[in-house]
């Protein structure tokens, strides 16, 4: 389920990583937030689905995923190299290999941006990714 409204914990979020008035989408459980109110591509909906999947599934429930999501950087990586894998994957099924070396360079290069915290090179994340 797709809400275009701000998630909770939305302040905090946006605090450590300012991105109020930005299109980013935040899974929260089962449902997926939307403030901007933009379209979603597939891949990002799978994207988020694994965090859904993985906060679901966490020791504490979704909010302490989401506390823990921003304040662990290793936490915070693992979690969207995850997340970032099934996204890249998702956007290869059935191309050819120049769009799946164009589709690598795109996720690494948000894989590895400013968003995360900076957490992981470009290169380390294409080789990432790849694994």
């Amino acid at each position: 389920r797709v809400f275009v409204a701000r998630p909770p914990l939305f302040d905090e979020i946006d605090a450590a990583f300012h991105i109020a008035g930005k299109p980013v989408f935040f899974a929260f459980g089962d449902r997926i937030f939307n403030p901007a109110g933009v379209p979603i591509p597939p891949a990002i909906m799978a994207h988020e689905a694994v965090h859904g999947e993985r906060q679901q599934a966490y020791d504490g429930g979704i909010e302490a995923w989401w506390r823990r999501y921003i304040a662990d950087p290793e936490f915070r990586l693992l979690e969207e190299l995850l997340a970032h894998k099934v996204e890249y994957e998702h956007l290869c099924v059935g191309r050819p290999r120049n769009e799946r070396r164009f589709y690598l360079r795109q996720v690494a290069g948000k894989l590895s941006a400013p968003l995360y915290g900076n957490l992981i090179t470009f290169d380390r994340a294409r080789a990432a990714l790849r694994r």
